[in-house]
Protein backbone atom coordinates (compact mmCIF):
# COMPACT_ATOMS: atom_id res chain seq x y z
CA UNK A 1 0.00 0.00 0.00
CA UNK A 2 2.76 2.46 0.94
CA UNK A 3 4.72 1.67 -2.22
CA UNK A 4 1.61 2.33 -4.35
CA UNK A 5 0.93 5.63 -2.56
CA UNK A 6 4.57 6.75 -2.88
CA UNK A 7 4.57 6.11 -6.64
CA UNK A 8 1.29 7.97 -7.00
CA UNK A 9 2.57 10.91 -4.92
CA UNK A 10 5.71 11.15 -7.09
CA UNK A 11 3.49 11.39 -10.19
CA UNK A 12 1.51 14.19 -8.53
CA UNK A 13 4.75 16.05 -7.73
CA UNK A 14 5.97 15.77 -11.32
CA UNK A 15 2.64 16.96 -12.72
CA UNK A 16 2.12 19.79 -10.20
CA UNK A 17 5.56 21.41 -10.49
CA UNK A 18 5.08 22.85 -14.02
CA UNK A 19 1.60 24.10 -13.09
CA UNK A 20 2.90 25.93 -10.02
CA UNK A 21 5.82 27.40 -11.94
CA UNK A 22 3.42 28.63 -14.64
CA UNK A 23 1.05 30.12 -12.05
CA UNK A 24 3.89 31.97 -10.34
CA UNK A 25 5.24 33.23 -13.67
CA UNK A 26 1.80 34.51 -14.63
CA UNK A 27 1.51 36.30 -11.29
CA UNK A 28 4.77 38.16 -11.83
CA UNK A 29 3.89 38.85 -15.47
CA UNK A 30 0.55 40.31 -14.36
CA UNK A 31 2.32 42.56 -11.88
CA UNK A 32 4.71 43.77 -14.58
CA UNK A 33 2.01 44.22 -17.23
CA UNK A 34 -0.44 46.40 -15.31
CA UNK A 35 -0.76 49.60 -17.35
CA UNK A 36 0.13 52.86 -15.66
CA UNK A 37 2.63 55.71 -15.67
CA UNK A 38 6.20 54.81 -16.56
CA UNK A 39 7.30 55.26 -12.94
CA UNK A 40 4.41 53.23 -11.49
CA UNK A 41 5.29 50.34 -9.23
CA UNK A 42 2.85 47.49 -8.70
CA UNK A 43 2.55 45.97 -5.24
CA UNK A 44 1.02 42.59 -4.51
CA UNK A 45 0.79 42.32 -0.71
CA UNK A 46 0.25 38.63 -0.04
CA UNK A 47 0.59 38.96 3.73
CA UNK A 48 1.27 41.57 6.39
CA UNK A 49 3.33 44.70 5.73
CA UNK A 50 6.26 43.03 3.95
CA UNK A 51 5.33 39.79 2.16
CA UNK A 52 4.70 40.11 -1.56
CA UNK A 53 6.29 41.48 -4.74
CA UNK A 54 6.76 45.26 -4.69
CA UNK A 55 5.30 45.52 -1.18
CA UNK A 56 7.01 46.53 2.02
CA UNK A 57 6.64 49.27 4.61
CA UNK A 58 5.87 49.74 8.27
CA UNK A 59 6.47 47.50 11.24
CA UNK A 60 6.47 43.72 10.87
CA UNK A 61 3.21 42.28 12.20
CA UNK A 62 4.50 38.85 13.27
CA UNK A 63 7.43 36.45 12.75
CA UNK A 64 6.40 35.59 9.15
CA UNK A 65 6.17 39.29 8.24
CA UNK A 66 9.53 39.95 9.96
CA UNK A 67 11.14 37.20 7.86
CA UNK A 68 9.73 38.82 4.71
CA UNK A 69 11.09 42.21 5.87
CA UNK A 70 14.61 40.78 6.26
CA UNK A 71 14.27 39.18 2.81
CA UNK A 72 13.25 42.54 1.31
CA UNK A 73 16.27 44.26 2.88
CA UNK A 74 18.52 41.49 1.56
CA UNK A 75 17.18 41.78 -1.99
CA UNK A 76 17.48 45.58 -1.80
CA UNK A 77 21.20 45.12 -1.07
CA UNK A 78 21.99 42.15 -3.34
CA UNK A 79 19.38 42.29 -6.12
CA UNK A 80 15.84 41.00 -6.51
CA UNK A 81 16.79 37.59 -7.92
CA UNK A 82 19.48 36.65 -5.39
CA UNK A 83 19.13 32.99 -4.41
CA UNK A 84 21.01 33.51 -1.15
CA UNK A 85 18.35 35.96 0.05
CA UNK A 86 15.64 33.47 -0.94
CA UNK A 87 17.40 30.57 0.79
CA UNK A 88 17.79 32.61 4.00
CA UNK A 89 14.05 33.41 3.95
CA UNK A 90 13.15 29.79 3.31
CA UNK A 91 15.45 28.56 6.10
CA UNK A 92 13.92 31.06 8.51
CA UNK A 93 10.36 30.08 7.57
CA UNK A 94 11.28 26.42 8.07
CA UNK A 95 12.60 27.11 11.60
CA UNK A 96 9.72 29.27 12.82
CA UNK A 97 7.47 28.03 15.57
CA UNK A 98 4.01 28.94 14.28
CA UNK A 99 1.40 29.89 16.93
CA UNK A 100 -1.59 28.78 14.82
CA UNK A 101 -2.44 26.80 11.65
CA UNK A 102 -3.45 29.90 9.66
CA UNK A 103 -0.04 31.53 10.14
CA UNK A 104 1.69 28.24 9.35
CA UNK A 105 -0.27 27.94 6.08
CA UNK A 106 0.70 31.48 5.10
CA UNK A 107 4.34 30.92 6.00
CA UNK A 108 4.39 27.66 4.08
CA UNK A 109 2.70 29.29 1.06
CA UNK A 110 5.30 32.07 1.02
CA UNK A 111 8.05 29.46 1.41
CA UNK A 112 6.74 27.51 -1.59
CA UNK A 113 6.19 30.63 -3.73
CA UNK A 114 9.76 31.80 -3.06
CA UNK A 115 10.99 28.32 -4.02
CA UNK A 116 9.45 28.77 -7.48
CA UNK A 117 10.71 32.34 -7.97
CA UNK A 118 13.59 32.49 -10.48
CA UNK A 119 17.01 33.38 -9.06
CA UNK A 120 20.71 32.99 -9.74
CA UNK A 121 22.83 30.91 -9.67
CA UNK A 122 20.91 27.95 -11.13
CA UNK A 123 22.29 25.47 -8.59
CA UNK A 124 20.79 27.47 -5.74
CA UNK A 125 17.49 27.64 -7.64
CA UNK A 126 17.46 23.86 -7.68
CA UNK A 127 18.18 23.80 -3.93
CA UNK A 128 15.15 26.02 -3.29
CA UNK A 129 12.87 23.82 -5.36
CA UNK A 130 14.31 20.66 -3.81
CA UNK A 131 13.63 21.91 -0.26
CA UNK A 132 10.03 22.82 -1.09
CA UNK A 133 9.28 19.61 -2.96
CA UNK A 134 10.84 17.43 -0.24
CA UNK A 135 8.91 19.22 2.52
CA UNK A 136 5.68 18.89 0.55
CA UNK A 137 6.34 15.24 -0.25
CA UNK A 138 7.13 14.51 3.42
CA UNK A 139 3.82 16.11 4.42
CA UNK A 140 1.94 14.04 1.87
CA UNK A 141 3.74 10.79 2.65
CA UNK A 142 3.22 11.21 6.41
CA UNK A 143 -0.48 11.88 5.93
CA UNK A 144 -0.22 15.41 7.35
CA UNK A 145 -1.49 17.00 4.15
CA UNK A 146 -3.19 16.16 0.89
CA UNK A 147 -1.32 16.32 -2.42
CA UNK A 148 -3.38 19.39 -3.42
CA UNK A 149 -2.36 21.34 -0.28
CA UNK A 150 0.50 23.09 -2.09
CA UNK A 151 -1.89 24.35 -4.78
CA UNK A 152 -4.43 25.47 -2.17
CA UNK A 153 -1.78 27.46 -0.28
CA UNK A 154 -0.54 29.11 -3.46
CA UNK A 155 -4.03 30.03 -4.66
CA UNK A 156 -4.87 31.42 -1.22
CA UNK A 157 -1.83 33.70 -1.26
CA UNK A 158 -2.46 34.70 -4.86
CA UNK A 159 -6.09 35.56 -4.14
CA UNK A 160 -5.16 37.60 -1.07
CA UNK A 161 -2.40 39.41 -2.94
CA UNK A 162 -4.54 40.28 -5.94
CA UNK A 163 -7.41 41.46 -3.74
CA UNK A 164 -5.03 43.82 -1.90
CA UNK A 165 -2.89 44.76 -4.93
CA UNK A 166 -2.09 48.39 -5.68
CA UNK A 167 -0.13 50.65 -8.00
CA UNK A 168 2.04 53.54 -6.79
Amino acid sequence: MTRFFAARARRVVRSATPVLALALSLTFALAAAVPGPAAAQVGIPVYGNWCGPGHGAGPALDPVDAACMRHDFCTANYGPFNCNCDLMLMAELRRLSYPNPAMQARGRGIYEAIAMTPCAPPGAQMTKMDWAMRDWMNGVMSGQELPVAIVERFLGLLGEGLSRGYMR
